[in-house]
């Protein structure tokens, strides 16, 4: 259950508790009677069961029953329908949830709501891709779906959990654990039911990066790597590090990076950089080209686009959602 449940759950059950002591109590100073009998005769005076009591009650204590009849059947039939509420809560959102997840495909799974974790849901929420966490943690649970994401509970390196993330329609998984050997056996896991999905992982040492492609890892990336050559650069281009977040992480500016694939209905195949005139026609930059298995960094004009080719592009999100369409589709 998120934060929010669980302090009204608490909260209910103190009230109840309080109110039991506050009866016991009022019983063991009125009429003298032993703790046990005490707490019999609150218990069946606040839920109104109706037994004859323990004792006789002289004036006082008939006074006390009523006083604590009128209050206290209200204050527990109220944390009642509350608790009931909170059940019904936790079914119905939980059940809203996997209705959700079942529906999605072509989506991403991240592994782990980590300091990582989050990042990655967050870019992904910027980009508006669908995505599924997977959480062991409870409290990093809960955020997440405080978050409002899609969210399951349970070890992602079980098939059944990847089964419940619909892993199986699926477009790439992010194992985004700080521990190698678990993002290993959620790779080598993942790959076993999705031959097609997109594997990036998360690795600490070294020696695990290769481990991990061996099962099917599409890349790994090192964070403490990543964080050196960063930090470096910094150092040595500045204005570079400012370049690149500004057009992959500031959405304040408009100007982005784009990676986009050339479908087979694109009027784009067949022609060259050239004439397909892209930068002067929609406003877009092609950095880059991905064909054949190589990676073609600016590009020649002569340049032949195919069908499966991967354009980076860069410009802004009108003039790459232009692109995107003109990757889609053929002209009329």
């Amino acid at each position: 259950m998120n934060s929010n449940i669980y302090k009204r759950f608490l909260t209910d059950i103190c009230y109840l508790t309080a109110l039991i002591v506050f009866g016991s109590l009022g019983f063991s100073l009125i009429e003298h009677w032993p703790i046990l009998d005490c707490l019999f005769m609150t218990v069946i005076t606040l839920t109104t069961v109706g037994y004859d009591e323990v004792h006789h009650l002289d004036n006082n204590g008939k006074i006390y029953v009523i006083f604590l009849i009128i209050l206290g059947s209200g204050i527990v039939l109220y944390i009642l329908s509350d608790l009931v509420q909170l059940f019904l809560e936790i079914n119905f959102k939980g059940k809203r949830m996997k209705d959700k997840i079942k529906k999605i495909h072509s989506h991403q799974i991240v592994c782990g709501f980590g300091r990582t974790g989050q990042e990655v849901c967050q870019h992904f929420k910027q980009n508006k891709l669908e995505f599924v966490i997977i959480e062991s943690d409870q409290k990093r649970f809960d955020y997440a779906c405080e978050m409002g994401y899609l969210a399951i509970f349970g070890d992602a390196s079980n098939d059944e959990i990847l089964a419940l993330a619909n892993v199986e329609t699926a477009s790439g998984i992010v194992c985004a654990l700080p521990d190698d050997t678990a993002n290993t056996f959620i790779a080598l896991s993942a790959r076993g039911l999705n031959d097609h999905i997109s594997i990036v992982s998360r690795a600490a040492n070294p020696g695990s990066e290769s481990k991990l492609k061996r099962v099917g890892a599409k890349m790994v990336i090192s964070p403490y790597v990543i964080c050196g050559r960063r930090m470096a650069s910094a150092i040595t281009h500045p204005l570079v590090c400012q370049f690149l977040d500004v057009i992959m992480h500031s959405p304040e500016y408009d100007l982005r990076m784009e990676q986009l694939l050339i479908q087979e209905e694109s009027s784009l195949i067949g022609s060259t950089l050239k004439h397909a005139n892209i930068k002067q026609m929609i406003g877009v930059m092609i950095l880059a080209v991905y064909q054949n298995g190589g990676l073609i960094t600016n590009p020649p004009p002569e340049m032949v686009f195919e069908c499966g080719d991967e354009l980076i592009a860069l410009g802004t999100d009108e003039d790459l959602g232009k692109l995107k369409n003109l990757v889609n589709k053929k002209n009329k």
